[in-house]
C-alpha cells in the first residue's frame, strides 16, 4: 500500500512545482549535461542526464532517485568535500554526483550553472532538490536525449505496431499503450459476482459485459477505431470494406497457443480488449472481445457468438437474415486467424484452419454445433457477403474448369501415347526391312511411317500447349485461393 500511495505523492508534486522551473524553451539551445529535466507534457516525470555519456536516466520515486544518483555518484574525500562546500566544485565536475566516501556515502549534486553543492540527504530531501533545480522540458526536445542502455522507464506510453493484411496489401497500425492502463485492465474483475436476490436475466450476458466496457478516460479503441476509419476513407471503402478491414486487424493478432495448454483447453484468464492490444495476443474469446468492441465503436451491430460444442468463440456481426448464421441476424467471423468475413472454417482446434480446397462447405454451420448468442446489439449492417459468395463461386468454376481440363489432358496423353506405340512399331518394321535388304517393302512403308510421325507430331503439339495452358491456369488457381486466405 505504501509503495502506491508514494507513486501518486511523487506525480502530484512533481505537476505541482512545475511552475518554478525554468523557461522550457531554454532547454532547446543549452548544454543539457548534468541536468535534471522535467517532462511538462508527461506529469513532470524527472530525468538525470549523466554527464559521462550524455544519457538520461529515470529518476522515478524519491528513493528510485536517491539510489540511482548514488550509484552515478563519484567519491570524494572529505577535504575536497570541504574545499567545494565553500569555494564551489571545479567546472570539470559540473552535473556530477559526490559521495562522500569517509562518511557513509552522504550524496550532493553539484548545480551545473552555479557548481555549488547541494546535498541530497535524504528521499525527500533528494526529490526536493529535483523540484527545485529540474529543468522543464518538452517531449520532442527530450526524445533528442537517449536513454542510458538498462536504465528504467516510467510506465507511461509506448509505440505498439499491428501489422496486417487487407485484400492483399500490407497495413500497419500504431498505437500508444500504458503499461500502467494495462496493469488497471489485468486487475480488474474477471468473475461476475451478483445478489441472489437479484440475478441477472442471463449472467453469462452480464459477465460478457464486464469486458466490453472501457475504463473512464481510457479513448484506446476509440483511436484505434478513427484510425482504422480514415484508411478507409483515404482508399474511398464502403462501409463493407472498412467492417472487412477491422477483422483482419483482429485476425492477424497472433493466437495465444500457451495460454489455453496451461488449464486444459479454458481461458481462465479473459483478457480486456486492452489487454489483447497489449500484449498483442489472446485466444478466440479474447479476440472476440476486442472484435466487438471495436465494430461496436465503428456503429456497427454485432454480438458474442459462443460454441459450447466446441469450445470456442466468434463475433457475430450483423446482416441481412438470410445471409445470416443460422437465421440469426449475424453473420458468422473468424477471429483467431485469417478467413473472409462469413466464412466458416471447417476445421477448429483452438486457432481456426482453412481447408484451401474444399469450397462446398465455406458456409456449413454443423461443424459448429450448438450456438448461443450474447451481447446483441444493432448498428450498421454487414451485405458483403454476396461479393464473398461471388469470389467462392469463381474459384469453384476454375477448380471444375481445372478438373475437366485435366481429364481432357489425360485423354489426349493416352492416344499420344498409343501413336507412339504405333509410330515405335512402324519404325521396327522399317528397320527390319531395311537390314533384310527388303528395299521394296522398306519404300513402300515408309510413307505410312512418315504420315504417322506427322499426325503424332501434330497431336503432341497440340497436347504441349493444352499442358501449357492448363499449368498457367493451376498458377492463376493456386494464386486466387492464396489471394482469398491471404497466405
Amino acid at each position: 500500500m505504501f509503495k502506491k500511495i508514494s507513486k501518486i505523492f511523487l506525480s502530484l508534486i512533481v505537476v505541482a512545482a512545475l511552475a518554478g522551473v525554468f523557461n522550457i524553451a531554454q532547454a532547446a539551445g543549452l548544454n543539457l549535461n548534468g541536468r535534471i529535466l522535467l517532462q511538462v507534457e508527461d506529469k513532470g516525470q524527472a530525468w538525470y542526464v549523466n554527464p559521462l555519456n550524455s544519457e538520461r536516466y529515470y529518476l522515478g520515486r524519491p528513493a528510485d532517485a536517491l539510489n540511482l544518483m548514488r550509484n552515478l555518484g563519484l567519491g570524494v574525500t572529505n577535504t575536497d568535500l570541504s574545499k567545494f562546500l565553500v569555494q564551489g566544485a571545479p567546472s570539470r565536475l559540473g552535473g556530477r554526483i559526490l559521495l562522500k566516501v569517509q562518511d557513509k556515502g552522504q550524496a550532493y549534486y553539484i548545480n551545473p550553472l552555479t557548481l555549488k553543492l547541494l546535498s541530497l540527504g535524504d528521499p525527500a530531501t533528494a526529490f526536493q532538490v529535483i523540484r527545485q533545480q529540474g529543468l522543464g522540458i518538452t517531449d520532442a526536445n527530450l526524445a533528442k536525449i537517449p536513454i542510458a542502455p538498462g536504465a528504467d522507464v516510467p510506465a507511461t506510453l509506448s509505440a505498439s505496431n499491428f501489422n496486417f493484411k487487407y485484400q492483399t496489401t500490407a497495413y500497419n497500425v500504431s498505437l500508444n499503450l500504458s503499461s500502467t492502463l494495462y496493469n488497471t485492465y489485468k486487475n480488474s474483475p474477471k468473475v461476475y459476482t451478483y445478489s441472489t436476490s437479484n440475478p441477472p436475466a442471463n449472467p453469462r450476458d452480464a459477465f460478457y459485459g464486464l469486458f466490453l466496457k472501457a475504463r473512464s478516460g481510457d479513448l484506446t479503441l476509440n483511436n484505434l477505431a478513427a484510425s482504422l476509419r480514415a484508411t478507409a476513407l483515404s482508399n474511398n471503402w464502403t462501409s463493407d470494406e472498412l467492417a472487412e478491414f477491422t477483422l483482419s486487424f483482429i485476425q492477424y493478432i497472433p493466437y495465444d497457443f500457451g495460454k489455453l495448454s496451461l488449464n486444459s483447453d479454458r481461458n481462465l484468464d479473459p483478457y480486456y480488449p486492452y489487454e489483447t492490444l497489449y500484449l498483442d495476443r489472446g485466444v478466440c474469446s479474447d479476440k472476440t472481445f476486442l472484435a466487438v468492441a471495436l465494430l461496436r465503436d465503428l456503429g456497427y451491430g454485432a454480438a458474442i457468438l459462443d460454441f459450447p460444442d466446441i469450445n470456442h468463440s466468434a463475433v457475430g456481426l450483423q446482416c441481412p437474415v438470410a445471409d445470416s448464421l443460422n437465421g440469426s441476424g449475424y453473420c458468422y467471423a473468424e477471429t483467431t486467424n485469417y478467413f473472409p468475413l462469413g466464412i466458416i472454417p471447417q476445421s477448429i482446434n483452438g486457432q481456426a484452419k482453412a481447408t484451401t480446397n474444399d469450397f462446398d462447405n465455406l458456409f456449413n454451420s454443423a461443424v459448429l454445433g450448438k450456438v448461443e448468442i450474447y451481447q446483441k446489439t444493432t448498428g450498421v449492417s454487414y451485405t458483403g457477403l454476396s461479393a464473398v459468395k461471388a469470389k467462392i463461386a469463381n474459384l469453384k468454376q476454375q477448380q471444375t474448369d481445372l478438373s475437366t481440363n485435366q481429364a481432357i489432358i489425360d485423354n489426349l496423353e493416352t492416344s499420344i501415347n498409343a501413336q507412339a506405340t504405333a509410330v515405335s512399331d512402324l519404325k521396327k518394321q522399317l528397320d527390319a526391312y531395311y537390314a533384310s535388304g527388303n528395299y521394296a517393302q522398306y519404300n513402300s512403308l515408309v510413307p505410312t511411317y512418315n504420315n504417322a510421325v506427322n499426325q503424332y507430331n501434330d497431336a503432341y503439339a497440340n497436347y504441349q500447349t493444352k499442358v501449357n495452358s492448363y499449368n498457367q491456369a493451376v498458377v492463376t488457381f493456386n494464386q486466387a485461393v492464396k489471394d482469398f486466405y491471404q497466405q
